[in-house]
């Protein structure tokens, strides 16, 4: 193809860093080296006072005795907890490995924490079928079905698998002791990458088929400061939503102009936080690509997680609301001026009303990533190996910010004018990393026609990007 053809004669004119003329750009950067450790160790942390209330039901779930326990005043104590950290150059993961719980993800290139993390953790009144939901942050991994399902409500079994030069990994497993489902998620991490990996598979072990739901839930404050910020803008690739039919939903309806629960997204003003009236659920009504991502506009910093499609196609947003009163604060956060997080839920389902079905001995299994992010005013994609915004900032001018998930090579963005098919710019990186300081790249387009940006990786196509106006 002939922009192929004109980027492959540009780029190996002159080797080495930087400009290669007034079009091309190749990036041979140095990465650099850093520890690379898997500790064993116990962490204390602060909750509600409930243990005392505790017990198990006929399937062995713990729940809570009410009568033992005051809601409304629910103490601080410090509980010890076994941990397992995870640690490179780039991010340091801590997980709770009998919660089945990613706990803290610390994004090293800016010093952040990413989850959220309660001052206090405390115990809720919930309606899922054990009536309560301990909130302790940090990403669950949930089954059977919606409202946080009952697996987190048991014990999970943990091994190390692998903690070598190349690959720190732990599994975290447990069965589902309604139906009978097993789940184990490998959990890894590797030297150079500021992602973790998670490895996931469920398995009906039963005679039976088991109808069931899979939701992933990320509790998410991108930015450091342990809550979201005004501007967080909630970025799906999809291009309608639908307000679910629960009445704390009904402000969501004000936002169409025939108060109808599904609406377009790509201007919907609940993109962002400032303008969440209330609690509520948002439900993406069909994602065109596989990921998402929380992104602080003050703080210049997003998290995204990167999953195949075809295995978990569902979306789900729940946040406290822009201005929660001081009581909700309190009882998600323990402090009450703290402005909250968001859930950021991924279903292997569409929506919370449908099931999955496995077949007796049969099972599912997928890969997705979740990383840190920044310097890039935001997502307009991301893979495997790079966040990337890509803006119209004038008639003729353009930006491109990309940040790399850790040391990438051999991945090109290409632009081209769509008419004639002609190189307009192109960034090849032949090595980058994150770094505090990201990578930005302006360019004028003098034609002034439609142009688009390809995205190769190993010299395939991932994907192909339109400009956003800026």
């Amino acid at each position: 193809m002939r922009y192929l053809l004109l980027l492959i004669a540009c780029v190996t004119l002159i080797p080495g860093c930087g400009r290669q003329d007034e079009n091309v750009v190749v990036l041979e950067e140095q990465p650099p080296t850093g520890e690379f450790t898997l500790t064993e160790t116990s962490i204390k942390i602060h909750q509600a006072d409930f243990v005392h209330a505790l017990y198990l039901d006929d399937l062995e779930y713990k729940r809570i005795d009410f009568k033992k326990f005051n809601v409304d005043n629910q103490g601080d104590i410090q509980k010890q907890y076994d941990a397992i950290i995870l640690e490179n150059k780039y991010v340091k993961l801590t997980l709770l490995p009998k919660l089945g719980k990613p706990y803290s993800f610390i994004y090293k290139v800016t010093g952040n924490e990413e989850f959220f993390i309660p001052k206090v953790a405390h115990m809720h009144i919930s309606p899922n079928k054990l009536g309560w939901w301990f909130m302790l942050g940090g990403v669950e991994y949930t089954m059977p079905d919606e409202e946080h399902g009952d697996t987190w409500a048991t014990d999970w079994k943990w091994e190390i698998t692998e903690n070598s030069a190349k690959r720190k990994s732990v599994r975290l497993r447990v069965k589902e002791l309604r139906f009978g489902l097993e789940e184990a998620i490998e959990i890894s991490i590797t030297p150079d990458k500021a992602y973790y990996v998670a490895d996931l598979r469920i398995t009906n072990p039963t005679d039976s088929v088991v109808h069931f739901q899979h939701w992933i839930n990320p509790m998410w404050t991108p930015g450091g400061r342990g809550e979201l910020t005004p501007n967080t803008e909630f970025i799906i690739p999809t291009k309608e939503v639908y307000a679910t039919e629960r009445s704390f939903n009904a402000w969501m309806l004000d936002y169409h102009p025939e108060g109808k629960r599904l609406q377009p997204y790509d201007e919907n003003p609940m993109r962002y936080l400032k303008n969440w009236k209330g609690s509520g659920d948002l439900l993406a009504w069909k994602l065109d690509h596989g990921f998402y991502s929380a992104f602080s506009h003050e703080q210049n910093e997003g998290i995204v997680r990167v999953f195949p499609l075809e295995y978990t196609p569902g979306c789900n947003i729940w946040s406290w609301g822009a201005a929660p009163e001081a009581k909700v604060r309190f009882l998600f956060s323990g402090d009450s001026a703290n402005a909250g997080y968001v859930e950021m839920w991924g279903g292997i389902t569409q929506g919370f009303d449908k099931d999955f079905a496995l077949l007796p001995g049969e099972s599912i299994a997928w890969r997705e990533f979740m990383y840190p992010y920044h310097g890039t005013r935001g997502l307009h994609h991301a893979t495997e190996d790079l966040a990337i915004t890509f803006f119209k900032e004038g008639n003729t001018d353009y930006s491109v910010s990309i940040c790399p998930s850790g040391d990438v090579s051999d991945c090109t963005l290409m632009v081209i004018d769509r008419a004639s098919r002609d190189l307009v710019y192109a960034i090849q990186l032949r090595s980058a990393y994150p770094k505090k300081d990201q990578s930005a790249f302006s360019f004028k387009n003098p034609s002034r026609g439609d142009i688009e940006m390809i995205l190769l990786k190993e010299g395939k196509e991932i994907a192909r990007l339109e400009p956003k106006a800026l």
